[in-house]
C-alpha cells in the first residue's frame, strides 16, 4: 500500500483522543484528524505501526450519531461499547473513509464484564464495517482493553515518565493489578512544572500526548501484557489484513 493506512479509532475520551474528541461537526465526519488535534493513543498506535515497518497512518474522524448531533456532544466512557451505538456510528463510515477500525476501553474494576462487552462491541463493528459491495469486513478491526485504565499504559515506563515530568515516582509493581494509576499520573502532572507555561485545561492532554511520544513501547508490553501487549498483537494482525487487501 503506497498511501497511508486510514484508521477509525473509537475510545473513551480526551485522555486517549486528545483535542479530537469534544464535539464533531457532522461535516467533519470521514475527514482526516489534524495531527495537532490527536491524542496519546493515536501516537502509541502510530509508533507501533512504524516500529513494525508498516506505512504511516491517518486517523479518520467519525460521524456523530443522530443523538450526538442533536445534543452537540459525543458519547464517552465505557458506554461506547454499546453494540447498538456502535452499529449506528460504524456504518456511517464509507468504505473509502477507513481501512481499519479500532476500539479501546478501560477495564476499570470490571475486567470480566468488560472483556465480554468488548467481544460484543467487536462483533457489532465487524457486522457494520462494510466494503464497497456492502459486505461485512471481519478481519480489519481490533479491540484493546486497558487494564485497569489508559493511564496504566502511560505510567508503565515509570522512569521515563518521572524524568519527563521532573518528579519522583515510587517503583510501581504489578501495574495491571493497581486501581489507582489514574490518580498517580494526575498527581504527578499536578506536581510537575513541565509545560507549566500552559495554564489552559489542555495542559494535561498535552502532557499525556508528549508521554505517548517518548515512553518505551517494549516496557509497556512487558508491564501490561494482558492489556497493551494483547492490543498491539491484534492491531498488527488487523493491519496485515489491510495491507494484504
Amino acid at each position: 500500500m503506497s498511501r497511508r493506512i486510514r484508521i477509525g479509532l473509537i475510545a473513551e475520551g480526551e485522555a486517549e483522543l486528545g483535542a479530537s474528541i469534544p464535539y464533531i461537526k457532522p461535516e467533519d465526519g470521514g475527514k482526516v484528524i489534524e495531527r495537532t488535534s490527536e491524542g496519546a493513543l493515536h501516537t502509541l498506535i502510530r509508533r507501533e505501526l512504524e516500529n513494525a515497518g508498516f506505512p504511516d497512518c491517518d486517523f479518520i474522524q467519525r460521524h456523530p450519531s443522530v443523538k450526538e448531533s442533536q445534543k452537540r456532544t459525543l458519547r464517552t466512557g465505557h458506554s461506547i461499547l454499546d453494540p447498538k451505538y456502535l452499529a449506528q456510528i460504524v456504518i456511517l463510515w464509507k468504505p473509502e473513509d477507513v481501512d481499519m477500525i479500532l476500539i479501546v476501553v478501560d477495564a476499570d474494576d470490571k475486567l470480566d464484564e468488560r472483556r465480554k462487552d468488548l467481544e460484543s462491541a467487536l462483533a457489532a463493528i465487524r457486522d457494520n464495517h462494510l466494503d464497497i459491495s456492502e459486505k461485512p469486513i471481519s478481519d480489519r478491526s481490533a479491540g484493546g482493553l486497558a487494564i485497569r485504565n489508559f493511564e496504566t499504559w502511560l505510567l508503565a515506563d515509570t522512569q521515563t515518565v518521572a524524568t519527563i515530568l521532573g518528579v519522583e515516582l515510587e517503583k510501581l509493581e504489578n501495574l495491571e493489578d493497581l486501581d489507582n494509576t489514574k490518580n498517580i499520573l494526575e498527581n504527578a502532572i499536578s506536581q510537575s512544572t513541565y509545560l507549566s507555561e500552559d495554564t489552559s485545561n489542555q495542559r494535561p492532554l498535552q502532557i499525556r500526548w508528549n508521554l505517548g511520544k517518548q515512553i518505551d513501547l517494549a516496557i509497556i508490553k512487558t508491564v501490561c501484557p494482558e492489556g497493551y501487549s494483547a492490543f498491539t498483537q491484534s492491531l498488527l494482525v488487523a493491519t496485515k489484513a489491510v495491507l494484504m487487501g
